[in-house]
């Protein structure tokens, strides 16, 4: 590839990232060092992915339900007394 010519594509930042460091010293110098980084990134498949787990699960269905009825009670509220100050 030449110089100043960018990748195909573009990586978005990870949604969670990992990163750890090993160190082995041996009579006072380093002799070994590794690093691993692991990284999650948003993609379709991943959020679809998470879309699925949430519809099919009972916990966060009831979830979801107790937010909108919180958001409904605030609502009704707000539009009773007018905006908060």
């Amino acid at each position: 590839m030449l110089r100043g010519q960018k990748p195909f594509g573009k990586r978005h930042a990870p949604i969670a990232e990992y990163r750890s460091r090993e160190e082995e010293f041996k009579e006072g110098e380093l002799s070994k060092r590794s690093e691993r980084a692991f990284a999650i990134y948003l993609t379709p498949l991943c959020a679809a992915a998470i879309v699925i787990v949430l519809i099919f699960s009972p916990e966060s269905r009831a979830f979801a339900l107790e937010i909108a009825s919180k958001t409904i009670e605030f609502g009704k509220d707000w539009i009773l007394r007018g905006p908060l100050k």
